[in-house]
């Protein structure tokens, strides 16, 4: 690595790790060995001259304090600070030309950001950016509160029970000093752990939201020749931050709400100098409901969308819908043998030509996504990618049984078929049975793993499952006839269609009960067999038996 600020010019092979910003203006390849944060420029020791000759009042950083360099910048790499000037399609990432050179260079497909962002100003998903993170960090607010709340909570509850140590201490003479202190000492110290956890909640929760501020804020202010290219960027930046965010929000929800418990031991007066402690504090679970675990969700409207393209011969069947981070939804269509990519406004952008019936697809990771299929007792689970707008299988692998329904958790795939549910590693090695019932239709998982929802297509029933595959319980109900497709939110919520009923219910993450029907033939529900909770939108989608897609609003 070269050292002092010599220039290259930019074809040159020298990777530096910051890059000067205005030698990049002029094509020069010159190593930076300063930076500015009011400019979010990296300079060169020719160009901090220069800087420092109009601005003064900057504070300018050197090698020295290099970890001040880092900062959130709408148009320069994270990594290492270099303008990004192109996306690597195979792994989804922007990149500036040290990136390439060091992790991409093998890449099959790299696109230039210019090209990428071309008229990307009129598109639905970068005017609905701004609204997607201020109800992110609407959301944040909340369970920023909500963690503030506990945080009383706990210290009320401390101060009961060192108000109860203390009255018990007025009955016991000096031989109870220690004991007292250890009681104490363990209070203090559950205590402090407590309050560590839930201090570190409130501090991700802020840093996140603040984060969020400062670059919607950033976004807002994009200006220039350039900016249809950095509103892209932006944007792309915005989506993976709010992808954490989502991240965050699951991580800390899922989080049991632990409080201080004091049990007092009463036979303490009898055996008091054989004790070493008052009694025990323990840290207890709380039985008030997690955020958003107690929302029954009512339906605020609702609209039809086509999904018929000209190749179709047959009636579009949706057998199974789900969501990529990008927004975009790809179902399966069985009746035409196709795989469809819709938009952010519900249209078929996209399509891909199986060559079995799909009969239920899920997302994986990323852009990938399985689908199961059946045709002439072949059994076939592909797997999909989306890259530049575009559905390509990608490999595959068969099973010994018919498949109907597929769903994805922590590296695990899901299989259901006419008589069971099977469990698979994504190399399609099968590892168990995880249960054994006739008609199973579709399957959805927990987001913790800890329950599978299975429809069957004798009984008309909902079966819920542990982990296990122990029946925790079986649901009939008579909005909910010949139940077909089945999806569960990020936050745990359980929707449901029914096929004879067209009707959408919204079940207790136990499977014991209706909490709310959600849509009806009103909502233009026709024989629907698949759905989707989109978390983007707040939305169900859900796929009919008529070429149509029906999108109801929930509130």
């Amino acid at each position: 690595m070269a050292f002092g600020g010599s220039s290259f010019y930019k074809g040159s092979d020298l990777i530096h790790d910051y890059s000067c910003s205005k030698c990049e203006e002029n094509d020069l390849n010159t190593e930076a060995q300063h930076f500015c944060p009011e400019c979010e420029h990296y300079l060169c020791d020719k160009c901090v001259r220069i800087h420092g000759e109009y601005f003064k009042k900057h504070v300018v950083y050197g090698r020295g304090d290099i970890q001040k360099w880092t900062g959130f910048s709408m148009d320069r790499c994270d990594q290492h600070g270099n303008k990004l000037e192109v996306h690597c399609d195979d792994h989804q990432e922007l990149c500036c030309h040290v990136c390439v050179s060091l992790n991409h260079r093998f890449c099959s497909s790299i696109s230039h950001l210019p090209e990428l962002a071309r008229g990307f100003l009129e598109k639905a998903e970068f005017k609905q950016l701004p609204e997607a993170v201020d109800k992110m960090r609407s959301r944040l607010d909340e369970l920023k509160n909500a963690k503030m709340k506990d945080q009383a909570s706990l210290k009320d509850s401390y101060k009961n029970i060192l108000a109860e140590i203390k009255a018990l201490r007025k009955e016991f003479n000096q031989i109870l000093d220690e004991l007292e202190k250890k009681t104490v000492e363990q209070l203090d110290s559950m205590k402090k752990d407590l309050e560590k956890s839930l201090k570190d909640d409130i501090e991700k929760c802020t840093h996140m939201n603040e984060l969020l501020k400062t670059m919607i804020d950033k976004f807002r202010q994009i200006t220039g020749k350039n900016k249809e290219t950095n509103c892209y960027v932006g944007h792309r930046k915005c989506k993976t931050k709010l992808t954490e965010a989502q991240n965050l929000l699951h991580e800390i929800q899922e989080k049991p709400v632990e409080t201080l418990c004091f049990k007092y031991d009463s036979s303490i007066m009898p055996f008091l100098r054989n004790l070493n402690m008052f009694g025990a504090t323990e840290r207890v679970i709380s039985k008030a409901k997690r955020l958003d675990s107690g929302y029954v969700y009512k339906g605020q409207g609702s609209k039809k969308f086509s999904v018929r393209i000209k190749k179709d011969k047959n009636t579009c069947s949706i057998e199974g819908i789900c969501e990529l981070p990008s927004g975009d939804l790809v179902i399966a269509d069985s009746n035409n043998r196709r795989l469809k990519l819709l938009d952010m406004k519900y249209k078929v952008t996209a399509h891909l030509d199986c060559p079995a019936s799909p009969e239920h697809l899920c997302h994986t990771t990323g852009s990938e996504v399985a689908v199961v299929t059946y045709e002439d007792k072949t059994y076939i689970v592909y797997f999909l990618t989306v890259t530049r707008g575009q559905l390509h299988l990608s490999r595959k692998f068969t099973t010994d049984h018919d498949c109907t329904s597929i769903a994805y958790h922590e590296g695990l795939l899901y299989v259901g078929s006419d008589s069971a549910l099977y469990q698979y590693t994504m190399d399609g090695l099968m590892g168990k049975v995880i249960y054994e019932e006739r008609g199973v239709a579709k399957c959805a998982v927990s987001p913790d793993g800890e329950r599978f929802y299975i429809t069957t297509l004798y009984g008309s029933k909902l079966i819920t499952l542990d982990k296990n595959g122990q029946v925790l319980s079986k649901l009939r109900d008579p909005e909910l006839k010949t139940p077909r497709g089945v999806c569960v939110s990020p936050s745990g919520h359980v929707f449901v269609c029914g096929y004879m009923s067209d009707t959408v219910v919204q079940v207790d993450r136990e499977g014991r009960q209706k909490l709310a029907t959600v849509a009806t033939e009103a909502d233009d529900l026709a024989c629907p067999q698949s759905v989707w909770f989109s978390e983007q939108t707040s939305s169900l989608i859900v796929g009919n038996d008529d070429d149509s897609i029906v999108v109801i609003k929930l509130c």
